[in-house]
């Protein structure tokens, strides 16, 4: 099974139990719930620390374990949807069925409508750590809370009402709809064009000698809330890096399945040092891109109800690693070093605190 970066320094997780509730089923207030089940067709989760520990047991599996796991619990995923359409995708023949595919998709898919010669293609969801546990309704559920993703905006129903999350425009100002803007949650943190090995700047790399290849890494942040019990709240968020690469194609550039390693990885929030690991770590095959979890911050606040907690301010970052993916060096040991700020530098030695809040 392909390591994924997702599993570092992670405090040891309880392994989770995992069942479906059929609608018929009563669950009495004193039968404790399973970690994860599904309800209504998304994924209710017991509390956040459920949530990541099935997020990083996701990230390790294969695609065909992920589709066991699904079919496990009755589950019908948004990658599982998706999936179908990035296979579509990797066999059209030209630009023309690409063209024709995009017009038909436009409304289901992200496409790149800003450079004519990217034919990239992704999941309509402003979120990257929560991709794989959203039902194609960009939806899942956290105690009481429900999360809810779109293509721009991700939305928290923290009081849990069912019909507020239907009708997400009739209730937009109540106070229990929190809606945490693109601007936040879906827009890179930084996408490291002085780290251009052809030293040309761009946020697509390229090396020397390599003409069919490209990628991009982006750094995000993934914010929730979740609330512990009346009054009691914790806020984080999740540090991921995004990579994509891509291959040219009739002329185009296309995403296409591949493998994606990092080694040498240093990540600081704020002055915590959240890793340092000098091993090689590998994706698994994947399109259109590749999520890497470097950290988790939170904090537990007080906060009287109705009112919610703000959000955490954005702690200065930093993080290096060695990168490079299949066809862009992969192959011959050949990677290149991304970091902010300059010359942060790559790990050196291993160090792996437990995630935790400050």
């Amino acid at each position: 099974m392909a390591a994924i970066i997702a599993a570092f320094g992670g405090c040891q997780k309880e392994e989770l139990t995992v069942r479906q509730l059929t609608d018929e089923e009563v669950q009495p207030q004193e039968v404790v719930q399973p970690d994860v089940f599904v309800e209504n067709e998304y994924l209710a989760f017991k509390n956040i620390e459920a949530v990541d520990s099935i997020i990083h047991l996701l990230n390790k599996m294969t695609t065909s374990e992920k589709e066991t796991w699904e079919n496990q619990l009755g589950f019908k995923s948004a990658r599982a949807e998706f999936d179908a359409l990035f296979e579509e995708d990797d066999k059209l023949p030209t630009l023309e069925a690409f063209l024709a595919f995009k017009e038909k998709y436009k409304d289901k898919l992200i496409f790149n409508d800003n450079d004519p010669d990217d034919c990239s293609i992704d999941y309509p969801y402003a979120t990257k750590f929560f991709l794989p546990i959203l039902n194609n309704e960009g939806v899942f559920k956290v105690g009481e809370i429900f999360y809810k993703y779109t293509k721009d905006n991700q939305y928290i129903i923290a009081d849990g009402d069912l019909k507020k999350l239907k009708n997400l425009d009739e209730y937009i100002s109540d106070d229990m709809v929190i809606t945490v803007p693109r601007l936040k949650s879906a827009t890179p943190l930084h996408t490291f064009p002085e780290d251009d090995p052809s030293e040309n700047n761009n946020e697509f790399h390229r090396k020397p000698n390599i003409d069919q290849r490209k990628i991009k890494h982006e750094l995000f942040i993934d914010l929730y809330i979740n609330k512990i019990q009346t009054g009691l709240w914790k806020r984080g968020y999740y540090v991921v890096v995004n990579q994509r690469g891509q291959k040219l194609s009739w002329g185009s550039w296309r995403d296409y399945k591949t493998v994606y390693s990092m080694r040498k990885i240093k990540c600081e929030i704020g002055s915590v040092i959240y890793i340092e690991d000098t091993n090689t770590h590998y994706s698994a095959e994947v399109k259109p891109s590749a999520n890497f979890t470097l950290g988790h911050h939170f904090d537990v606040v007080t906060w009287p109800d109705p009112y919610l907690p703000p959000f955490l301010s954005i702690p200065n970052i930093k993080y290096s690693a060695e990168v490079t993916f299949r066809g862009f060096g992969f192959d011959n040991d050949d990677y290149y070093v991304i970091d902010i700020p300059e010359n942060y530098g790559t790990a050196s030695t291993d160090l792996y605190p437990p995630w935790s809040g400050y």
